[in-house]
Protein backbone atom coordinates (compact mmCIF):
# COMPACT_ATOMS: atom_id res chain seq x y z
CA UNK A 1 0.00 0.00 0.00
CA UNK A 2 1.13 3.27 -0.72
CA UNK A 3 2.27 5.66 2.22
CA UNK A 4 0.56 7.98 4.04
CA UNK A 5 3.37 10.01 5.53
CA UNK A 6 3.30 12.64 3.81
CA UNK A 7 -0.30 13.24 4.70
CA UNK A 8 0.39 12.61 8.58
CA UNK A 9 3.35 14.82 9.91
CA UNK A 10 5.84 12.62 12.44
CA UNK A 11 5.87 14.95 15.23
CA UNK A 12 1.83 13.50 15.38
CA UNK A 13 2.28 9.97 14.81
CA UNK A 14 5.38 9.87 17.22
CA UNK A 15 2.62 11.93 20.07
CA UNK A 16 0.10 9.42 18.89
CA UNK A 17 2.05 6.68 18.98
CA UNK A 18 3.33 7.77 22.49
CA UNK A 19 0.12 8.24 24.03
CA UNK A 20 -0.81 4.63 22.57
CA UNK A 21 2.34 3.13 24.47
CA UNK A 22 1.39 4.70 27.69
CA UNK A 23 -2.39 4.20 27.48
CA UNK A 24 -1.33 -0.03 26.90
CA UNK A 25 0.94 0.19 29.86
CA UNK A 26 -2.66 1.18 32.15
CA UNK A 27 -3.54 -1.45 33.48
CA UNK A 28 -7.46 -0.67 32.87
CA UNK A 29 -9.91 -4.53 32.95
CA UNK A 30 -13.36 -4.48 33.51
CA UNK A 31 -13.84 -3.97 36.92
CA UNK A 32 -10.52 -2.26 37.83
CA UNK A 33 -11.90 1.02 38.32
CA UNK A 34 -8.76 2.75 39.25
CA UNK A 35 -7.39 1.31 35.94
CA UNK A 36 -10.43 1.96 34.00
CA UNK A 37 -10.30 5.89 35.67
CA UNK A 38 -6.50 6.26 34.72
CA UNK A 39 -7.08 5.74 31.26
CA UNK A 40 -10.34 8.01 31.22
CA UNK A 41 -8.31 10.85 32.72
CA UNK A 42 -5.31 10.83 30.23
CA UNK A 43 -7.76 10.98 27.26
CA UNK A 44 -9.55 13.94 28.89
CA UNK A 45 -6.37 15.74 29.15
CA UNK A 46 -5.35 15.37 25.88
CA UNK A 47 -8.78 16.10 24.53
CA UNK A 48 -8.94 19.03 26.79
CA UNK A 49 -5.44 19.89 24.75
CA UNK A 50 -7.46 19.77 21.72
CA UNK A 51 -10.41 22.03 22.32
CA UNK A 52 -12.74 19.69 23.68
CA UNK A 53 -14.50 20.14 27.38
CA UNK A 54 -13.68 16.96 28.69
CA UNK A 55 -15.21 15.37 31.65
CA UNK A 56 -14.86 12.32 33.95
CA UNK A 57 -18.09 11.75 35.60
CA UNK A 58 -19.26 8.60 38.06
CA UNK A 59 -22.23 6.65 36.42
CA UNK A 60 -23.79 3.60 38.62
CA UNK A 61 -23.77 0.42 37.38
CA UNK A 62 -26.77 -2.27 37.94
CA UNK A 63 -25.37 -3.19 41.45
CA UNK A 64 -24.94 0.83 42.68
CA UNK A 65 -21.30 0.26 41.86
CA UNK A 66 -19.45 4.18 40.26
CA UNK A 67 -17.70 3.57 36.95
CA UNK A 68 -15.75 6.25 35.37
CA UNK A 69 -17.74 7.64 32.05
CA UNK A 70 -15.87 10.06 29.63
CA UNK A 71 -17.46 12.50 28.35
CA UNK A 72 -16.06 15.41 25.72
CA UNK A 73 -17.99 17.73 23.90
CA UNK A 74 -17.56 20.40 21.39
CA UNK A 75 -18.80 23.82 21.85
CA UNK A 76 -22.13 23.36 20.03
CA UNK A 77 -22.45 19.50 20.76
CA UNK A 78 -26.37 19.34 21.77
CA UNK A 79 -29.58 17.58 21.26
CA UNK A 80 -28.07 16.27 17.69
CA UNK A 81 -24.43 15.74 18.21
CA UNK A 82 -21.54 13.98 15.93
CA UNK A 83 -21.45 11.29 18.14
CA UNK A 84 -17.67 9.30 18.71
CA UNK A 85 -18.31 5.91 20.77
CA UNK A 86 -15.32 3.59 22.28
CA UNK A 87 -14.98 2.01 25.62
CA UNK A 88 -12.27 2.28 28.09
CA UNK A 89 -11.88 -0.95 29.63
CA UNK A 90 -9.57 -4.11 28.15
CA UNK A 91 -10.89 -8.05 28.65
CA UNK A 92 -7.52 -8.74 30.04
CA UNK A 93 -4.74 -6.81 32.27
CA UNK A 94 -1.90 -4.75 30.82
CA UNK A 95 1.50 -6.48 29.98
CA UNK A 96 4.66 -4.31 28.85
CA UNK A 97 3.38 -3.41 25.39
CA UNK A 98 6.13 -3.58 22.95
CA UNK A 99 6.30 -2.71 19.11
CA UNK A 100 7.92 -5.26 16.67
CA UNK A 101 7.79 -5.55 13.01
CA UNK A 102 5.53 -3.16 12.64
CA UNK A 103 3.24 -4.41 14.94
CA UNK A 104 2.08 -3.03 18.32
CA UNK A 105 1.83 -6.38 20.90
CA UNK A 106 -0.13 -4.98 24.19
CA UNK A 107 -3.19 -5.38 26.09
CA UNK A 108 -6.19 -3.52 24.52
CA UNK A 109 -4.10 -2.14 21.48
CA UNK A 110 -6.36 -3.49 19.30
CA UNK A 111 -9.59 -2.88 20.90
CA UNK A 112 -9.40 -0.38 21.81
CA UNK A 113 -7.01 1.85 22.59
CA UNK A 114 -5.50 2.38 19.28
CA UNK A 115 -8.95 3.78 18.38
CA UNK A 116 -8.75 6.37 21.70
CA UNK A 117 -5.25 7.49 20.58
CA UNK A 118 -6.46 7.77 16.88
CA UNK A 119 -9.00 10.08 17.58
CA UNK A 120 -6.46 12.03 19.96
CA UNK A 121 -3.99 12.16 16.77
CA UNK A 122 -6.86 13.54 14.30
CA UNK A 123 -7.00 16.02 16.01
CA UNK A 124 -3.74 17.27 16.20
CA UNK A 125 -3.44 16.79 12.82
CA UNK A 126 -7.17 18.82 11.99
CA UNK A 127 -5.24 21.42 14.12
CA UNK A 128 -1.69 21.06 12.25
CA UNK A 129 -3.71 21.50 9.21
CA UNK A 130 -5.36 25.05 10.36
CA UNK A 131 -8.91 23.35 10.57
CA UNK A 132 -11.20 22.52 13.16
CA UNK A 133 -12.96 19.39 13.93
CA UNK A 134 -17.05 19.98 13.68
CA UNK A 135 -18.35 22.04 16.64
CA UNK A 136 -20.80 19.46 17.67
CA UNK A 137 -18.33 16.55 18.03
CA UNK A 138 -19.02 14.44 21.13
CA UNK A 139 -16.76 11.53 22.44
CA UNK A 140 -18.39 9.36 25.01
CA UNK A 141 -16.14 6.80 26.58
CA UNK A 142 -17.41 3.94 28.77
CA UNK A 143 -15.99 2.04 31.49
CA UNK A 144 -17.75 -1.92 30.64
CA UNK A 145 -18.36 -2.85 27.14
CA UNK A 146 -16.11 -5.86 27.37
CA UNK A 147 -18.62 -7.36 29.83
CA UNK A 148 -21.64 -6.21 28.21
CA UNK A 149 -22.27 -3.20 30.73
CA UNK A 150 -25.34 -1.76 31.39
CA UNK A 151 -23.94 1.44 31.62
CA UNK A 152 -22.49 1.18 27.75
CA UNK A 153 -25.93 0.15 26.72
CA UNK A 154 -27.43 3.02 28.82
CA UNK A 155 -24.90 5.84 27.62
CA UNK A 156 -25.74 4.50 23.73
CA UNK A 157 -29.45 5.25 24.50
CA UNK A 158 -28.98 8.42 25.77
CA UNK A 159 -26.89 10.27 23.91
CA UNK A 160 -27.25 7.85 20.05
CA UNK A 161 -30.58 8.20 19.04
CA UNK A 162 -30.62 11.93 18.83
CA UNK A 163 -27.00 11.87 17.03
CA UNK A 164 -26.61 13.28 13.17
CA UNK A 165 -23.98 10.64 13.00
CA UNK A 166 -22.99 7.85 15.26
CA UNK A 167 -19.17 7.05 14.57
CA UNK A 168 -18.09 4.14 16.20
CA UNK A 169 -14.06 3.74 16.85
CA UNK A 170 -13.53 0.23 16.96
CA UNK A 171 -11.05 -1.93 15.16
CA UNK A 172 -11.89 -2.98 11.78
CA UNK A 173 -10.12 -6.06 9.94
CA UNK A 174 -7.87 -7.27 7.89
CA UNK A 175 -8.95 -8.83 4.55
CA UNK A 176 -6.23 -9.20 2.34
CA UNK A 177 -4.67 -6.73 1.20
CA UNK A 178 -7.65 -4.42 2.32
CA UNK A 179 -8.85 -3.59 5.31
CA UNK A 180 -12.70 -3.43 6.65
CA UNK A 181 -15.69 -1.05 7.70
CA UNK A 182 -18.32 -2.34 8.89
CA UNK A 183 -21.86 -0.73 7.90
CA UNK A 184 -23.82 -4.08 9.20
CA UNK A 185 -24.20 -5.43 12.59
CA UNK A 186 -26.76 -8.37 13.60
CA UNK A 187 -29.28 -7.88 15.71
CA UNK A 188 -30.63 -10.75 17.56
CA UNK A 189 -33.45 -12.10 20.79
CA UNK A 190 -33.08 -14.79 22.59
CA UNK A 191 -36.11 -17.77 23.07
CA UNK A 192 -36.47 -20.47 25.40
CA UNK A 193 -39.20 -22.96 25.35
CA UNK A 194 -40.61 -25.28 27.34
CA UNK A 195 -42.17 -28.70 26.83
CA UNK A 196 -44.27 -30.70 28.92
CA UNK A 197 -44.52 -34.42 28.20
CA UNK A 198 -45.91 -37.93 30.29
CA UNK A 199 -43.54 -39.94 32.16
CA UNK A 200 -43.74 -43.62 31.65
CA UNK A 201 -41.58 -46.55 32.28
CA UNK A 202 -39.21 -47.23 28.97
CA UNK A 203 -39.62 -50.58 29.39
CA UNK A 204 -42.96 -51.65 30.18
CA UNK A 205 -45.02 -48.64 29.06
CA UNK A 206 -42.82 -47.06 26.31
CA UNK A 207 -45.89 -46.06 24.07
CA UNK A 208 -47.77 -44.50 26.69
CA UNK A 209 -45.09 -42.20 27.26
CA UNK A 210 -44.88 -38.59 25.32
CA UNK A 211 -41.23 -37.72 25.35
CA UNK A 212 -40.74 -34.19 26.24
CA UNK A 213 -37.17 -34.58 25.36
CA UNK A 214 -37.65 -35.83 22.07
CA UNK A 215 -39.94 -32.95 21.31
CA UNK A 216 -37.26 -30.78 22.32
CA UNK A 217 -34.75 -32.39 20.19
CA UNK A 218 -36.69 -32.56 17.30
CA UNK A 219 -38.21 -28.59 17.33
CA UNK A 220 -34.21 -27.46 17.95
CA UNK A 221 -33.16 -29.36 15.00
CA UNK A 222 -35.71 -27.83 12.85
CA UNK A 223 -35.28 -24.40 14.36
CA UNK A 224 -31.43 -24.20 13.00
CA UNK A 225 -32.48 -25.55 9.99
CA UNK A 226 -34.18 -22.30 9.29
CA UNK A 227 -30.23 -20.92 9.59
CA UNK A 228 -29.97 -19.03 5.51
CA UNK A 229 -26.14 -19.29 4.97
CA UNK A 230 -25.54 -15.56 3.12
CA UNK A 231 -28.38 -14.06 4.38
CA UNK A 232 -27.32 -13.21 7.96
CA UNK A 233 -29.95 -15.45 9.40
CA UNK A 234 -29.29 -17.71 11.99
CA UNK A 235 -30.93 -19.57 14.88
CA UNK A 236 -28.45 -21.48 17.41
CA UNK A 237 -29.51 -23.83 20.39
CA UNK A 238 -27.79 -22.95 22.93
CA UNK A 239 -28.56 -24.95 25.99
CA UNK A 240 -31.10 -28.50 25.80
CA UNK A 241 -31.91 -30.12 28.76
CA UNK A 242 -34.41 -33.16 29.20
CA UNK A 243 -35.36 -35.70 31.35
CA UNK A 244 -37.60 -36.40 34.33
CA UNK A 245 -39.49 -33.33 36.24
CA UNK A 246 -37.68 -33.81 39.41
CA UNK A 247 -34.06 -34.22 37.37
CA UNK A 248 -34.70 -31.08 35.24
CA UNK A 249 -36.63 -28.43 37.64
CA UNK A 250 -34.02 -29.71 39.90
CA UNK A 251 -30.62 -29.97 38.09
CA UNK A 252 -28.79 -27.99 40.54
CA UNK A 253 -28.90 -30.75 42.95
CA UNK A 254 -29.65 -33.59 40.69
CA UNK A 255 -26.86 -33.50 38.16
CA UNK A 256 -24.64 -36.04 39.69
CA UNK A 257 -27.12 -38.54 38.05
CA UNK A 258 -25.48 -37.27 34.74
CA UNK A 259 -23.20 -40.61 33.49
CA UNK A 260 -25.11 -43.26 35.68
CA UNK A 261 -27.88 -45.81 34.72
CA UNK A 262 -30.27 -43.95 37.34
CA UNK A 263 -33.65 -43.39 35.69
CA UNK A 264 -33.20 -43.81 31.88
CA UNK A 265 -35.81 -46.09 31.69
CA UNK A 266 -38.23 -43.12 32.22
CA UNK A 267 -39.67 -41.34 29.10
CA UNK A 268 -38.56 -37.62 29.52
CA UNK A 269 -41.73 -35.37 30.91
CA UNK A 270 -39.84 -32.30 31.34
CA UNK A 271 -37.43 -30.84 28.65
CA UNK A 272 -35.97 -26.89 28.23
CA UNK A 273 -34.00 -25.34 25.32
CA UNK A 274 -32.68 -21.87 25.33
CA UNK A 275 -30.92 -20.37 22.21
CA UNK A 276 -30.36 -17.22 20.10
CA UNK A 277 -31.39 -16.03 16.86
CA UNK A 278 -30.13 -13.06 14.60
CA UNK A 279 -30.71 -10.96 11.71
CA UNK A 280 -29.69 -8.58 9.58
CA UNK A 281 -32.76 -6.46 9.08
CA UNK A 282 -36.05 -6.07 11.38
CA UNK A 283 -38.27 -7.90 8.59
CA UNK A 284 -35.77 -10.92 8.91
CA UNK A 285 -36.27 -10.60 12.70
CA UNK A 286 -40.24 -10.91 12.21
CA UNK A 287 -40.03 -13.65 10.07
CA UNK A 288 -38.06 -16.03 11.59
CA UNK A 289 -39.51 -15.34 15.00
CA UNK A 290 -43.14 -16.51 13.23
CA UNK A 291 -41.30 -19.32 11.88
CA UNK A 292 -40.02 -20.32 15.60
CA UNK A 293 -43.59 -20.08 16.77
CA UNK A 294 -45.47 -21.81 14.07
CA UNK A 295 -42.64 -24.39 14.45
CA UNK A 296 -43.52 -24.87 18.12
CA UNK A 297 -47.84 -25.05 17.50
CA UNK A 298 -46.66 -28.20 14.84
CA UNK A 299 -43.75 -29.63 17.15
CA UNK A 300 -46.25 -29.94 19.96
CA UNK A 301 -48.59 -31.45 18.07
CA UNK A 302 -46.72 -34.22 16.24
CA UNK A 303 -45.08 -34.87 19.49
CA UNK A 304 -48.62 -34.92 21.36
CA UNK A 305 -46.92 -32.65 24.30
CA UNK A 306 -47.68 -29.13 25.64
CA UNK A 307 -44.80 -26.89 24.65
CA UNK A 308 -44.54 -23.01 25.05
CA UNK A 309 -42.31 -20.53 23.27
CA UNK A 310 -41.21 -16.91 24.44
CA UNK A 311 -39.04 -14.67 23.51
CA UNK A 312 -36.83 -13.44 25.41
CA UNK A 313 -34.01 -10.30 25.21
CA UNK A 314 -33.68 -8.65 22.13
CA UNK A 315 -31.22 -5.97 19.93
CA UNK A 316 -31.92 -4.27 16.76
CA UNK A 317 -30.08 -5.03 13.92
CA UNK A 318 -28.10 -2.28 12.14
CA UNK A 319 -29.03 -2.25 8.33
CA UNK A 320 -26.30 -1.89 6.00
CA UNK A 321 -28.59 -0.22 3.42
CA UNK A 322 -29.92 1.97 6.20
CA UNK A 323 -28.97 6.13 6.81
CA UNK A 324 -25.13 5.30 7.65
CA UNK A 325 -24.94 4.27 3.82
CA UNK A 326 -24.06 7.45 2.27
CA UNK A 327 -21.43 8.06 5.17
CA UNK A 328 -19.64 4.98 4.84
CA UNK A 329 -19.89 5.69 0.94
CA UNK A 330 -18.03 8.81 1.89
CA UNK A 331 -15.37 7.09 3.76
CA UNK A 332 -14.77 4.74 1.45
CA UNK A 333 -14.00 7.28 -1.12
CA UNK A 334 -11.40 9.54 1.41
CA UNK A 335 -9.86 6.07 1.67
CA UNK A 336 -9.06 5.72 -2.22
CA UNK A 337 -8.34 9.37 -2.45
CA UNK A 338 -5.60 8.63 -0.20
CA UNK A 339 -4.56 5.62 -2.18
CA UNK A 340 -5.35 2.92 -0.15
CA UNK A 341 -8.74 0.34 -0.41
CA UNK A 342 -11.31 -0.20 2.20
CA UNK A 343 -14.07 -2.68 1.83
CA UNK A 344 -17.20 -3.14 3.69
CA UNK A 345 -18.51 -5.50 6.08
CA UNK A 346 -22.51 -5.75 5.99
CA UNK A 347 -23.08 -8.10 8.01
CA UNK A 348 -20.74 -8.86 11.02
CA UNK A 349 -22.04 -10.94 13.18
CA UNK A 350 -21.34 -9.69 17.19
CA UNK A 351 -23.68 -7.41 19.09
CA UNK A 352 -21.17 -3.67 19.49
CA UNK A 353 -22.34 0.01 20.04
CA UNK A 354 -25.06 0.95 17.46
CA UNK A 355 -27.00 -2.36 18.40
CA UNK A 356 -27.90 -0.07 21.60
CA UNK A 357 -29.48 2.28 19.79
CA UNK A 358 -33.18 2.41 20.45
CA UNK A 359 -33.59 2.84 16.73
CA UNK A 360 -31.01 1.87 14.23
CA UNK A 361 -32.94 2.23 11.37
CA UNK A 362 -33.25 6.22 12.46
CA UNK A 363 -29.54 7.09 13.10
CA UNK A 364 -26.30 6.89 10.34
CA UNK A 365 -24.29 4.81 11.53
CA UNK A 366 -20.48 4.18 10.37
CA UNK A 367 -18.70 1.22 12.58
CA UNK A 368 -15.44 -0.39 12.43
CA UNK A 369 -13.15 3.41 12.30
CA UNK A 370 -10.36 1.91 13.94
CA UNK A 371 -6.95 0.40 13.00
CA UNK A 372 -6.79 -3.39 11.87
CA UNK A 373 -4.88 -5.82 14.04
CA UNK A 374 -5.36 -9.71 15.06
CA UNK A 375 -5.44 -12.11 18.50
CA UNK A 376 -8.16 -9.31 20.84
CA UNK A 377 -8.95 -10.56 24.24
CA UNK A 378 -5.91 -13.05 24.06
CA UNK A 379 -2.19 -12.10 25.13
CA UNK A 380 -1.32 -12.27 20.99
CA UNK A 381 -3.25 -9.05 20.86
CA UNK A 382 -1.41 -6.43 18.36
CA UNK A 383 -2.22 -3.80 16.35
CA UNK A 384 -0.67 -2.48 12.39
CA UNK A 385 1.09 0.60 13.46
CA UNK A 386 0.78 1.25 9.42
CA UNK A 387 -2.83 0.66 9.55
CA UNK A 388 -3.06 3.20 12.60
CA UNK A 389 -1.39 5.57 10.56
CA UNK A 390 -3.87 5.77 7.97
CA UNK A 391 -6.55 5.68 9.99
CA UNK A 392 -5.28 8.75 11.80
CA UNK A 393 -5.55 10.26 8.50
CA UNK A 394 -8.87 8.89 7.37
CA UNK A 395 -10.49 9.85 10.48
CA UNK A 396 -9.14 13.61 10.25
CA UNK A 397 -10.54 13.98 6.64
CA UNK A 398 -13.82 12.22 7.72
CA UNK A 399 -14.37 14.71 10.57
CA UNK A 400 -13.06 17.85 8.14
CA UNK A 401 -15.76 16.74 5.80
CA UNK A 402 -18.66 16.31 8.72
CA UNK A 403 -17.90 19.78 9.61
CA UNK A 404 -19.93 21.33 6.90
CA UNK A 405 -23.42 20.10 7.73
CA UNK A 406 -24.80 18.33 4.31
Amino acid sequence: MPQTNEALPREILDSGTKLLLDLCSISSASGDVAGVRAVADRIATELARCGLAAEVASESDDEGNPLPLLVARGPEAGEHPLLLVGHLDTVLDAVPPRIEDGRLWATGALDMKGGLAMLVAALDLLASRGERPPADLMLVGVPDEEVGGTISERAVRRWGQGARVLLVIEPGERRGDAETLVAGRRGLFEWKIEVSGRAAHSGLAYWQGRSALGAAADWTAQAQRMSETGAGVTVNAARLVGGDTDFVDGLATNHALLGTSRRRNVVSDRAIAEGEARFLSAADGLRILGRLQRLTESTAATHDVRMTFSQGMSVPPVDPNGPGAPVVRRVMQLAADRGWRLEVEDDRGGISFPNYVADPAKVAIVDGLGPVGDGMHTREEHLDMRSFERRIVLLADLLASLAHRD
